[in-house]
């Protein structure tokens, strides 16, 4: 009974290793796909940063010329208000 003992618990010891590294493998590449995952969804929100940054800009840009515009059609009214009182 001694070394039948010995041999059944070195097999069931060697079983149990080979499940403790599998589990750990398995585990492993299930974490790996995670970290792939959130790295990407990482760079996406980086791109959608810098297209709100871009957009933005543009928005400020479009700002500025729209005062400019604003500032052109004071000066046109005020000319052609002057010319009317003068024509009068």
């Amino acid at each position: 009974m001694g070394a039948e003992t010995q041999l059944v618990m070195s097999l069931g010891s060697i079983l149990g290793l080979v499940g403790l590294f599998y589990t750990f493998h398995k585990d492993s590449k299930d974490t790996a796909k995670q970290i792939q995952k959130l790295e990407t969804e990482v760079e996406q929100l980086r791109e959608q940063r810098a297209d709100i940054k871009d957009l933005k800009d543009e928005i400020t840009h479009l700002k500025v010329s729209t005062a400019n515009l604003n500032q052109v059609i004071t000066r046109i009214d005020a000319n052609i208000s002057q010319l009317m009182a003068e024509k009068t």
